[in-house]
């Protein structure tokens, strides 16, 4: 039985909208074990969650996410099943999750770094599994 869910619900959006860190938690090649545990941002874009690796595509959580293509997250007290897709670019999609990434982290000192070549570079596309 596929048990695949291609959308968040409103709710789960909400918590991610309401929450500023998601941890990342790729899997490593054994499919059981993860490959680290990261704290990183996210943001909420036409119902979808992204998020960017800070050292771009040499980020480790971003390699064994790219790599794996699964694994889990955690938002605010609750834990999902996660699956990873690296980000198809196009201007208008980078944009606003760029715009997305302004938004929600006004303020913070690290936003310029998220928001350059590199980190949008390595933007993952965050889907339950």
């Amino acid at each position: 039985m596929d048990t695949t869910t291609t959308q968040w619900t409103k709710d789960q959006l909400d918590l991610f909208l309401n929450n500023k860190t998601l941890t990342m938690k790729p899997y490593n090649p054994d499919m059981t074990t993860f490959e680290e545990e990261s704290p990183v941002w996210e943001v909420v874009v036409d119902g979808n969650v992204y998020s960017r690796g800070w050292n771009g595509d040499q980020t480790k959580w971003y390699m064994a996410a790219t790599a794996q293509s699964a694994g889990a997250i955690s938002v605010g007290d609750q834990d999902f099943a996660a699956r990873f897709e690296a980000v198809t670019h196009s201007a208008e999609l980078d944009a606003k999750i760029t715009a997305a990434y302004k938004a929600k982290y006004d303020g913070q000192r690290s936003l310029p770094k998220m928001i350059s070549d590199g980190p949008t570079y390595a933007t993952l596309h965050v889907l339950p599994r």
